[in-house]
């Protein structure tokens, strides 16, 4: 999607070249292009097509050649994101501390990030997994945080917690 020199088309000449007529269309909608839209822009009709869709992104692949998993997580979802429990451990431990000025807010930040166990490291990223567990088994809101809080398994919903819940939606 770039010339020979190097500069990149733009989304009116990568379409022009692909067939698409694209007299009358707006280049992007504003804010956002309107729900299962399938042609109201230039930017929604690219975005739909296979090579488009299925490309890998530079950061993505950044990520895989250094030989770890890129894995993108849904927005709004801070329970599936175990860093986000990390920060927010760190946040509180960090609201502790008093500071003076801004070198002793620097150094504290420093010190309560490397302060966070492993253990407890292991503890977020577990009970990601049960959320995880919970949404594939079907459950949503606060019958996915309930069967978290209750089941004892290691990364999964259990079976008793599920029957819990079963029992509790039959009555």
């Amino acid at each position: 999607m770039t010339t020979p020199s190097g500069e990149p088309k733009g989304l009116k000449s990568v379409l022009e070249e692909r067939g698409f007529n694209i007299q009358g269309l707006r280049a992007k909608c504003a804010p956002v292009c309107p729900f299962e839209s399938t042609g109201c822009c230039m930017a929604r009709l690219l975005s739909q097509q296979d090579d488009f869709r299925c490309q890998t992104s530079m950061l993505e692949q950044l990520i895989q050649d250094a030989g770890h998993e890129c894995i993108f997580l849904p927005k709004f979802h801070c329970e599936l994101n175990p860093i986000e429990m990390y920060w927010g451990w760190c946040k509180y431990r960090y609201r502790q501390i008093a500071k003076r000025n801004f070198n002793e807010a620097k150094k504290a930040a420093l010190e309560v990030l490397d302060a966070c166990p492993v253990e407890v490291i292991r503890r977020f990223i577990n009970r990601s997994y049960r959320f995880l567990s919970a949404y594939r088994l079907g459950l949503t809101g606060k019958a996915a945080e309930w069967a978290v809080r209750k089941q004892k398994q290691h990364r999964a919903v259990s079976q008793q917690a599920m029957m819990a819940i079963e029992a509790v939606l039959s009555q």
